[in-house]
């Protein structure tokens, strides 16, 4: 079975960390590391199209390079993550500092439902921070020309869409908004492998495939159905074992051709939850597992994915 890490950006912002990620995954034989290098409309690599990420210093240091260069020396594939459609959130409530990210150049790409000024438009606890709308053409192309940069000049294993998606129905202003979000992922296919043949295209998605076309207008059956991915994680996000088998099974039945690794929670100190997890996965016809997310303060968690 398949092992893989979801590798969150603020895991990368140092040679040393990098280092000690390739140490942990190769020796407890894990060999595909998911890294975030786009998170919210910005870069954890060399961009010419959008601006280098606030908590990296400036100092020429290329997070996505050395990753490679350190995958390429022990064996581990890296698999570039970039959120779609999510492009900004702050605790604190700021808008990026530089004039050149897309939240500030473009507010007229932002999701608005309804002509509305405000950045969280619905409002409520569960917004999650700023997107940009789907159905606009030209924010679509900006996305698709940043993901195509990074798998032109970065020697990638894969590219992974999170994020690719509305963030609830309730900001589209109809349900067939959804085909908006399959319109990148169908010109994404194109462009990536004809950018790096041979890439491996996937995709974080809400498992049950009814919720995720009904509440985020997300129709990755029809994806991969039609090709338009080659592996899906379906993030099976539960601590009850039970719900995983059971969600992770509606996964598989809705993509039955289609390569699936489960995503698992590392919950702290849970490691014998994982383990049932992880052969839940399995039993649910999953080809692999990946965590989420890879933390070196949580090395028992590693010992036990990996083992299991």
């Amino acid at each position: 079975m398949d092992k893989a890490l979801w590798v969150v950006r603020d895991k990368i912002t140092t040679k040393s960390a990098i280092d000690d990620l390739m140490a942990d995954a190769t020796t407890r034989g894990i060999h595909d590391v998911v890294v975030q290098v786009r998170g919210r409309g910005d870069a954890y690599y060399v961009s010419k199209l959008e601006p280098r990420s606030e908590t990296l210093a400036d100092d020429g240091f290329d997070p996505l390079a050395h990753v490679v260069r350190a995958g390429a020396a022990v064996g581990v594939r890296v698999h570039a993550w970039g959120n779609v459609f999510f492009v900004w959130s702050s605790p604190e409530g700021a808008l990026p500092k530089s004039a050149e990210h897309l939240v500030r150049r473009h507010p007229d790409w932002l999701l608005r439902p309804g002509g509305v000024k405000y950045l969280d438009p619905v409002g409520g606890r569960d917004w999650e921070g700023i997107y940009i709308d789907p159905k606009n053409g030209e924010a679509r192309e900006h996305t698709l020309t940043v993901f195509t940069d990074i798998v032109s000049r970065y020697r990638v294993e894969g590219f992974h869409y999170d994020y690719v998606r509305y963030p609830q129905v309730t900001y589209a202003d109809s349900p067939e908004d959804g085909a908006a979000v399959t319109a990148l992922v169908s010109e994404g296919a194109k462009r990536l492998r004809k950018a790096r043949p041979g890439i491996v295209i996937s995709a974080a998605v809400f498992p049950d495939p009814d919720i995720a076309r009904e509440r985020v207008l997300q129709r990755w059956p029809e994806w991969a159905r039609t090709g338009l991915v080659d592996l899906l994680c379906p993030m099976a996000y539960r601590r009850d074992t039970a719900e995983v088998a059971r969600v992770l099974g509606r996964a598989r039945a809705a993509a039955p051709k289609t390569r699936m690794w489960g995503g698992l929670m590392a919950y702290a100190g849970e490691r014998a939850l994982l383990r049932e997890q992880v052969r839940a996965a399995e039993h649910a016809g999953c080809e692999g597992a990946i965590l989420f997310a890879y933390d070196p303060m949580q090395r028992d968690l590693l010992d036990v994915f990996a083992a299991a």
